[in-house]
């Protein structure tokens, strides 16, 4: 089973987001985006104009994010809204950015996931792949 604190930093640490969203037809989408890990709650900046976030502007906000960081997949499950965040929360979320991406989002409106359930497993190798799947359920999720 793997330890919490190891599938938080590496959700944190990584640098692609794949974030699946439903069309309005009904069917699957899933694109690649840069993303913040803060207080297992992640956070996507921006993107109005693009399929994704028209996806979840229409629907219920129901989202998958999936994640391969160094031997590890993990899928966040959640619900998104668009916020505004306050001072504190938006220089805690660009933090998050600027140690991994030649970015800082200046901006204070993002796309916030609080993390429903988490699911993580290694894939170093096979034994690993098939003893590690661990699931976090947690609070603050939709």
């Amino acid at each position: 089973m793997l330890e919490w604190d190891d599938v938080a930093a590496a959700i944190a640490a990584a640098s692609v987001f794949w974030v699946a969203t439903t069309t309005p037809g009904q069917g699957p989408h899933l694109t690649p985006i840069w993303g913040g890990w803060v207080e297992a709650t992640a956070y996507i900046e921006g993107g109005d104009d693009t399929r994704w976030a028209r996806n979840l502007a229409a629907g219920d906000g129901r989202t998958q994010i999936g994640i391969d960081h160094e031997g590890m997949q993990i899928m966040v499950r959640g619900s998104a809204r668009k916020m505004t965040l306050d001072p504190a929360a938006q220089r805690a979320v660009a933090d998050c950015f600027e140690a991994k991406y030649p970015y800082r989002p200046s901006g204070s409106e993002f796309w916030v996931i609080p993390a429903r359930a988490v699911l993580a497993w290694r894939t170093d190798d096979v034994e690993l792949f098939a003893t590690t799947p661990t699931q976090f359920d947690l609070e603050g999720g939709a």
